[in-house]
């Protein structure tokens, strides 16, 4: 093969290189092209909702519909189906994404049932089974109080709410943030708290009860089983009788029925009719000397012993009962 054969052949050679190493560049941008297109047109599904939801509506499936998004916000929904039934704490706009924000599920009034209210308890600072309770468990509410019965001043004892579900204790509230209910609460020497509120769920009739019942005296808390079920047979015993009666119902002539129809009332009735002390702590007993004020330490202190004087008399050394 002469010089100049060799020389063309080496030519061809390496433009064929060329070529090829060219080629392999391309096909490499052309997937990397590719990959970029696809992350480009990636979208992700997030619950939108389709309407303005008003604040406290039950959530239902016409209200939402799903779209796609680059990011999925923080807290966002991605199924409609975690989201029926819910009613949110306030307006959520139209074509907003739906997130736990709207819902906040730590929140006090969203725990409250239909029929229920939520009453704070003020708690003696001595009724230390506060410091075991903690937010979704039920307790029994017992009142403390004195009163006059022939005379004899008498101190009682007695339920005077059954099972009724826990809302919060102190900070912590029920159904909160996991995260929310770890920082136990301090005083100003740095050591645990005894916690003296609580929030408990409360049947709107019966308000008037457990609001006198805490005027009256105090009030302590036993902690329920979940798995206990009894209750108080209220049939048993005499019913508090409410302070407004109903209005006279009367007939088309502008008179007085009698006999008088009976009046169903509602729980919110109830509450609104109002109830005296003497019916909420005792009712049915006749006893109208239920004292309105705070009953003895219950702490178990013992009474100060009289104050003793020393008296010399020739010699001898007594003590006498001061005066």
């Amino acid at each position: 093969m002469s010089g100049k054969t060799k020389i063309l052949a080496l030519l061809l050679l390496g433009i064929g290189l060329i070529f090829l190493v060219m080629a392999f560049l391309s096909g490499q941008n052309a997937r990397k092209g590719g990959e970029a297109i696809k992350t480009e047109l990636e979208r992700y599904p997030v619950v939108v909702s389709a309407t303005e939801i008003k604040f406290g509506t039950p959530v239902t499936p016409e209200m939402l519909k799903v779209e796609k998004f680059a990011i999925v916000p923080k807290g966002a929904f991605t199924d409609i189906g975690d989201v029926i039934g819910k009613k949110p704490l306030f307006t959520v706009g139209k074509g907003l994404p739906v997130t736990n924000q709207f819902f906040e599920s730590g929140a006090v009034a969203a725990e409250v049932r239909e029929g229920y209210r939520a009453f704070a308890l003020r708690l003696d600072e001595n009724n230390v089974a506060t410091g075991k309770i903690k937010p979704g468990d039920y307790v029994d509410v017992f009142s403390i109080f004195q009163s006059n019965s022939r005379d004899i001043q008498q101190t009682i004892s007695r339920l005077i709410m059954p099972n009724l579900r826990v809302l919060s204790v102190g900070a912590q509230l029920v159904n909160a943030p996991e995260n929310a209910n770890k920082a136990e609460e301090k005083d100003v020497n740095n050591r645990a708290a005894r916690l003296r509120a609580m929030m408990v769920e409360v049947p709107t009739a019966d308000i008037n009860t457990l609001a006198v019942a805490q005027t009256l005296g105090e009030l302590f808390v036993v902690l329920r089983s979940p798995e206990e079920e009894e209750l108080p047979d209220m049939s048993k015993f005499p019913q508090a009788e409410p302070i407004l009666k109903p209005a006279l119902v009367k007939g088309p002539d502008g008179k007085v029925l009698n006999p008088q129809p009976k009046v169903e009332m509602t729980a919110s009735d109830k509450a609104f009719a109002g109830i005296s002390l003497d019916n909420a702590m005792l009712p049915g007993s006749g006893n109208s000397n239920v004292k309105n004020n705070k009953p003895a330490q219950t702490t178990g202190q013992r009474e100060a012993a009289p104050a003793t004087v020393e008296v010399i008399r020739g010699g001898e050394t007594t003590r006498e009962t001061a005066r």
